[in-house]
């Protein structure tokens, strides 16, 4: 009978080290134990315990590991490294939503931070000049903290060849309606682009796509609406994960309404 896999957990966190040390190729008893600082009765136990689980064979030149050896180790390295992104972003995480989207395909490479509280709106600095460069702009947003967005998307979408899809809250649409009433009808009309509303968002995405890469925001928000923490990334994963989130954001969405 194969052990409990909590058994399995507990020694490949244990010996680790001793599977790193063979992951570079075959090692004798006596390599691993000048590699591995430690006695010989110590790398003896750990070749019992790897051998039992069928992690690590002997062979001709040394102690190797196994298929089962270098997977195991593999998805050990993989979890361990998710564990870290999510225990880095979770300040930032515990201003969302428990049931909000989320995935540590978005948080795996991604660079968290937080506002300072004398500039609070400085991350939407970043995002603003991203939009200078951008072809496509997917985003969600419920309030407006700094002009600068708002005028660089208007004026990107009208007289460049900026495609936006922007969800906005019904409190954010409402305000644009009344206070930028030329603007929205402007976007809608003669820009390339779609605007949405909504009741609410459990959070800001944005995905910024360039000529040669892609970045994607995300920030999260306290009860007033404002920014508590941005997670920025640009893997392909995130991206694929980004979209399917607008996706279901979007389609949950309704056409904005133009001024009257």
């Amino acid at each position: 009978m194969y052990p409990p896999t909590a058994d399995v957990v507990e020694t490949v966190s244990r010996r680790r080290a001793l599977l790193e040390a063979l992951a570079a190729g075959p090692q004798r008893k006596r390599d691993l134990v000048e590699q591995l600082a430690c006695s010989r009765s110590t790398v003896d136990r750990a070749i019992r315990e790897l051998e039992r689980f069928e992690f690590i064979e002997r062979a001709e030149s040394g102690y190797r590991l196994t298929a089962a050896g270098r997977l195991v180790l593999e998805e050990f390295s993989r979890t361990t490294e998710t564990f870290a992104a999510i225990g880095e972003a979770s300040q930032v995480l515990a201003a969302i939503p428990r049931e909000a989207p989320m995935s540590p395909d978005f948080l795996d490479g991604a660079t968290v931070s937080e506002p300072k509280p004398h500039a609070p709106n400085a991350p939407l600095q970043e995002l603003a000049t991203s939009f200078e460069t951008a072809t496509r702009v997917r985003g969600s947003s419920s309030a407006e903290r700094i002009p600068e967005t708002r005028a660089q998307l208007h004026q990107r979408t009208i007289e460049d060849d900026l495609t936006a899809e922007l969800i906005l809250t019904t409190d954010l649409a409402e305000f644009l309606r009344a206070e930028y009433p030329g603007q929205v009808s402007g976007v809608v009309s003669e820009g390339d682009s779609t605007m949405y509303e909504i009741d609410s968002i459990p959070y800001e995405l944005t995905i910024v796509e360039q000529p040669d890469d892609c970045q994607i925001f995300l920030f999260a928000l306290n009860d007033r609406a404002e920014i508590e923490g941005v997670i920025e990334n640009d893997t392909q994963a995130a991206l694929e994960w980004a979209e399917s989130v607008f996706d279901e954001l979007r389609a949950a969405a309704s056409p904005l309404a133009p001024p009257e």
